[in-house]
């Protein structure tokens, strides 16, 4: 703190406006993360579906050329 009133209301004046600049960096950064979560978060979704849509595929197409479910499919008859 300052030695007289003036000099400790400089300082405090300083230092909310250097909080001010960071919150508005933070600020601008956080609409910058979000896009970049949003972007990763649908990657994962269409991922996802297309790995779901090449193993349905697979199986169609494993049951189309031997006529039989895919060893996947297949259930044990451990009785």
């Amino acid at each position: 703190m300052g030695q007289t009133a003036d000099e400790t209301a400089r300082e405090v004046e300083l230092t909310r406006k250097q909080m001010e600049a960071k919150v508005a960096k933070l600020s601008e950064r956080a609409t910058e993360e979000g896009r970049k979560l949003a972007k990763r978060l649908v990657f994962a979704v269409i991922t996802a579906v297309a790995v779901l849509a090449a193993r349905k595929l697979i199986a169609r197409l494993w049951e189309r050329v031997t006529g039989e479910p895919p060893p996947t499919e297949v259930e044990d008859d451990d009785d």
